[in-house]
């Protein structure tokens, strides 16, 4: 379903007037990975939605004006596309609040030294660009963070965040879960972030099962530079039990939301689905 489409059959933002709850809400584009045009779908027919319109989408379909991007979106990293990029954000009356960077084999958990230089200095440009972005946060990939590499991963985060405070952007990091892979507790997680001075980016939806999030939400709240995400797995546990202790956390920071396959095959409908779970709950 199009953007036009949805609008047409009464979907549209205008039907609602919490303004003050959608100043708080965001959206991801890895949402719309589906249409959205990238670097890596050249010339898909499928792919309709260029990245250069994508505030101006969300702006006057759901009402938000706070865009996160991948840095996968891109399809340039030069200034003058940089600054194109942000003159259509800010037509839009928006901001980007976040830009998550992931490179493949190249994260902090590396064990090979090389690596762990070569993904500060790759982190470090993609500061600068948050920085032309005029966004305040890079939210990085931990990697797997195994007991042997731990304090080098966390010395490898203190030297990109030193960076990044030079520029006044926050470095984030989510909790991390996969049932195919080694996963760090989030306790550990969260000694991590503690003692590389970096910032929690909570995800409601990032935990293998409703005791380990209801324990780890309340404190990861508490460590956040304004930043979360925000997920809807009906099958494993609600989203608005999640919403829930972000209030009573204290947490007053933006929600945004990162909608996957499993919310549904039309992307617009799934960002909606989960709009509407953050619009009567916050």
């Amino acid at each position: 379903m199009s953007c036009a489409t949805a609008l047409a059959s009464g979907t549209a933002w205008g039907k609602r007037s919490d303004k003050a709850i959608r100043k708080r809400i965001g959206i991801m584009s890895i949402c719309f990975d589906p249409v959205l045009k990238t670097a890596s779908h050249p010339g898909d027919a499928n792919h309709t939605l260029d990245v250069m319109d994508f505030a101006d989408m969300i702006a006057q379909h759901y009402g938000v004006h706070l865009v996160q991007f991948q840095q996968t979106d891109f399809i340039s990293t030069d200034p003058a596309y940089l600054a194109q990029l942000l003159g259509r954000v800010k037509k839009a009356k928006s901001k980007v609040n976040q830009i998550n960077v992931e490179f493949a084999n190249l994260n902090v958990s590396a064990r090979d030294p090389v690596i762990r230089l070569e993904t500060i200095e790759l982190t470090k440009a993609w500061i600068d660009r948050a920085v032309a972005l005029e966004c305040p946060r890079v939210m990085v990939a931990q990697g797997n963070l195994p007991l042997a590499q731990r304090q080098t991963a966390i010395d490898t985060l203190k030297v990109i965040n030193a960076y990044a405070k030079t520029k006044n952007v926050f470095i984030t990091m989510e909790p991390r879960w996969r049932a195919d892979a080694q996963n760090v507790p989030w306790d550990l997680f969260v000694d991590v972030l503690k003692a590389s001075g970096t910032y929690c980016n909570p995800d409601c939806g990032n935990f293998p099962d409703r005791a380990s999030r209801d324990a780890a939400l309340p404190i990861m709240y508490r460590m956040t530079s304004g930043s979360s995400h925000a997920k809807s797995i009906p099958e494993k546990f609600d989203t608005a039990s999640a919403l829930k202790i972000s209030k009573e956390a204290g947490y007053t920071g933006d929600y945004t939301i990162e909608a996957r396959a499993n919310n549904g095959p039309d992307p617009y409908a799934a960002v909606q689905s989960i709009m509407d779970i953050l619009l009567a709950n916050l």
